[in-house]
């Protein structure tokens, strides 16, 4: 009789196992093509303003390569436990992506349900998706970061460590959004932390999204903020010599919408950066003419030590030849303002391309961009600025399969 109890024991809990098992997923995609930009700084001594053309085989120009796990397991009563684990690498040279991160793109865990969806971990925030529905981001990937303020707007996605992500259920095409990154800072909730806020509205051929995000200054670690927005370090106000650990360094808007008709559809994307903390680093802007300074914490770039604001206007339409070709545009400009001056630096960018799927796992695209500058240094498409010239245009061809 007690072997019998024992016996049944065991396979109740074998059912209860099997029925409670996680359905894991594994996915994957690669993204490769050969990329050729007519103007790249390559200063040497004999001539310290020189540039030069370039060749490449790329990874990710499109979509970033990766490769990942993700799983939903019923817990019962209508919730769900879930996970997703994702890397990022070059496909050109295999090497890892995000500084060397096994899962440095996703790491979360959470639950789903009635109550909508919480995740804890490592991800994207909401202006991702905003970007993604309404901007070029997912037409013209890579080579539209450098006219977003050098992606300090998010367009091209920046995570967050430490988060916590709260969705709500999709109710009538509506879904809101509320993230919140630790500092994980002891006596201090400010340093280091991040916040955005989010929502989106789909409906048939129509949709619309805003997506709002600001980060503060960590503790400094070798010169380097520790904030949970590992997108803070593109900027210059957010180094930790221009403030205080606590101190708001960047602060960004999205709105954006799209409307398909037919075969057409039109999108465009608005998005406003401001770093409060940046300070002057330069009184009289560069002469086009002069132009040999790169982004980061020089002056007069996008994301520099003086760009306290800038606002980027993103427009783009899609017209579908047949269920394989498609055919891609979009025009960029973005105005930046400079502390301590009272030029407004301004850049400009035209894409065209067009995108052939083989299969709804494979795809060749082919593109072609131009961005030109003025009244402040280009941060370039792709592959390097070109240093003192204020115009450069980069052509791609590549492939993409998805597994």
């Amino acid at each position: 009789m007690r072997k019998s109890i024992v016996a049944l024991s065991i396979l109740g809990t074998c059912t209860y196992a099997a029925h409670a098992q996680t359905n894991v997923t594994v996915y994957g995609l690669l993204d490769s093509g050969v990329a050729y930009v007519n103007k790249i700084a390559t200063p040497g001594a004999a001539n310290a303003r020189g540039t030069g053309s370039r060749f490449s085989v790329d990874s990710g120009d499109l979509q970033q390569s990766r490769f990942g796990f993700k799983g939903v397991e019923d817990l019962g009563g209508g919730v769900k436990g879930l996970f997703n684990l994702e890397g990022g690498f070059s496909v050109d040279t295999g090497a890892s992506g995000q500084g060397g991160l096994t899962f440095g793109r996703t790491s979360v865990v959470g639950l789903s349900g009635d109550f909508g969806t919480v995740q804890l971990g490592r991800r994207k925030d909401f202006i991702d998706e905003v970007a993604t529905y309404y901007s070029s981001v997912y037409d013209f990937g890579v080579f539209i970061n450098g006219v977003h303020d050098n992606n300090l707007d998010r367009v091209g996605g920046n995570r967050a460590n430490n988060q916590i992500r709260y969705d709500t259920p999709l109710f009538k095409g509506l879904v809101l959004n509320a993230t919140y990154g630790f500092g994980e800072t002891a006596g201090s909730t400010a340093t280091g932390q991040s916040l955005g806020l989010g929502a989106n509205y789909a409906n048939g051929p129509f949709g619309i999204g805003f997506g709002y995000w600001q980060s503060k200054l960590g503790t400094m670690t070798g010169g380097v903020n520790t904030s949970s927005d590992q997108g803070a370090s593109l900027g210059a106000g957010c180094t930790p010599s221009f403030g205080h650990p606590g101190d708001t360094c960047i602060k960004t808007w999205m709105l954006g919408s799209s409307y398909k008709a037919g075969p057409w559809r039109f999108f465009g994307a608005w998005s406003k950066v401001l770093q409060p903390l940046a300070t002057n680093g330069g009184s009289t802007a560069p002469l086009v003419s002069k132009f040999s300074g790169t982004a980061g914490l020089s002056p007069f770039t996008a994301g520099g030590s003086n760009n306290n604001s800038t606002n980027v206007l993103d427009l783009g339409v899609n017209y579908s030849i047949s269920d394989s070709l498609r055919l891609v545009g979009s025009v960029l400009q973005s105005r930046y303002n400079f502390v301590g001056s009272s030029t407004k630096g301004r850049l400009r960018q035209v894409n065209l391309g067009l995108d052939y799927a083989f299969s709804k796992r494979t795809d060749l695209y082919s593109y072609v961009a131009n961005l030109r500058a003025s009244d402040m240094y280009s941060p370039g498409i792709t592959g390097g600025a070109p240093g003192a010239d204020n115009a450069q245009t980069a052509f791609t061809v590549g492939l993409r399969h998805k597994f």
